[in-house]
């Protein structure tokens, strides 16, 4: 019934990044027309969709013009925080739905609240240093090394890991500059890997959807790890469903979350799992192309459901199909240093490999990286899924020798590639 309700509904996506082409092709295939804004106009999911406009996802005013205008059914945002926020304020204004509340993001977009909550819930978190005045800091009071980071932003900007006090006198400064509230957090720093838990709440259940391991790059200088793949589903998908994951679905309904998709970051540091991050919208992973290609549930269309109908019940979801990926999968993502880019190979070649799902390209021939140490140096995320971990490693090792990405003084630019060998030694 709601598959049919959609057809001719017209949904307002704000942000026309290359992440937004699925969306725009996912409503398109319900039957919904497709507008998209934001203030490039060679926006690439603009180029897909059904009308744009080059108006900034920030400029509520204007949005609100354009939704009455055309008279929208619906507001859509994802895979970043700031467009949450401004969905939500343009709904209100609308009299549209949306799937999340004022009190629901900002504890799911900030860092330092995040905690908090996790601590009403005894779910352990990185340990944080409470550092208002650095002046005034005792250094015998620091166990480094340490990561400050702004407390409400994401993408890795603003963050920086420090080894002494005077690192961390300028990571703070950093981090203020990266903050809207210029406020920050310290957290010891883990040097074990990462964990990633993504789940699904239909009607006020959860279920966990997937966990993946996260391999990151070590660029030093300082500067945060960068995810190079994230491995489908976890080896310690287990011990968290034995440990943590019973708390982790009462604070999910302490937040009064009725639907949608919520995604949690954590370290591993000897078998103990410390929730640090989380994320209630659509992740860059896109773990759903996962979900579908396995279970044949697709969350996209749900999500699309989500922002028009207020409905989240294309499919039913369940515990057997969702608990465990049943085959391993890998987004794996390439990352590349400063530069301008003057060559790029192999592209074509990942369309002939029948176990990519897809990919998403982030910088082309001629854009310039100009900083490190955040997803600015994101060049492609790829999604795959195989019938074993060994044809993982075969199509990782076929991209590894194919996909090129060259500057313009002639220089490979990608840097640390995921490997059989990297996911051993973790």
């Amino acid at each position: 019934m709601n598959r049919e309700m959609l057809k001719g509904k017209r949904l307002l996506i704000l942000g026309g990044i290359s992440h937004m082409i699925d969306v725009v092709n996912t409503a398109k295939n319900l039957g919904v027309f497709t507008i998209v804004t934001d203030f490039d106009s060679e926006s690439p999911a603009k180029k897909i969709s059904d009308k744009s406009y080059d108006i900034s996802t920030t400029d509520i005013d204007a949005l609100e013009t354009i939704g009455r205008l055309e008279r929208i059914d619906g507001v859509f945002s994802g895979f970043e925080d700031k467009n949450t926020f401004n969905a939500l304020e343009l709904c209100k204004r609308l009299n549209l739905p949306f799937y999340a509340t004022k009190d629901q993001l900002e504890v799911s977009s900030n860092k330092s609240k995040f905690k908090e909550y996790c601590k009403k819930y005894n779910i352990p978190t990185v340990e944080t240093y409470r550092i208002d005045d650095i002046k005034n800091v005792e250094i015998k009071d620091i166990e480094y090394p340490v990561i400050v980071k702004p407390v409400d932003n994401y993408g890795s900007k603003g963050i920086t890991i420090c080894n002494n006090f005077p690192e961390l006198s300028n990571a703070i400064l950093k981090a203020k500059s990266f903050s809207k509230t210029q406020t920050y957090t310290v957290e010891h720093f883990y040097t074990g890997y990462g964990v990633e838990m993504y789940y699904t709440v239909q009607n006020g259940k959860a279920y966990l959807s997937a966990m993946t391991d996260r391999y990151i790059c070590d660029q030093g200088f300082g500067l945060p790890p960068l995810p190079i793949a994230t491995m489908f589903p976890s080896k310690h998908l287990h011990h968290y469903i034995e440990t943590i994951d019973p708390f982790v679905r009462d604070m999910i309904v302490g937040l009064e979350i009725k639907n949608g998709l919520v995604a949690f970051q954590a370290v591993l540091e000897e078998a103990n799992i410390y929730l640090y991050e989380m994320a209630f919208r659509l992740t860059g992973e896109k773990h759903y192309q996962i979900v579908k290609k396995e279970t044949a549930i697709d969350l996209l269309e749900m999500m699309v459901e989500l922002a028009i109908l207020d409905s989240f019940d294309l499919y039913n979801i369940s515990s057997d199909k969702f608990d465990a990926i049943p085959l391993p999968a890998c987004n794996l993502s390439l990352l590349v240093k400063q530069g301008k880019i003057s060559n790029i190979q192999g592209i074509q070649q990942l369309l002939k490999i029948p176990e990519v799902v897809d990919y998403i390209q982030q910088l082309y021939t001629d854009d310039t990286v100009s900083t490190i140490g955040d997803y600015n140096q994101m060049f492609i995320r790829i999604n795959i899924v195989a019938a074993n971990e060994k044809r993982i490693f075969e199509i990782i090792d076929e991209i590894n020798s194919t996909l090129k990405v060259t500057s313009e003084t002639g220089e490979n630019m990608i840097i640390t590639r995921f490997s059989q060998k990297m996911c051993d030694v973790l």
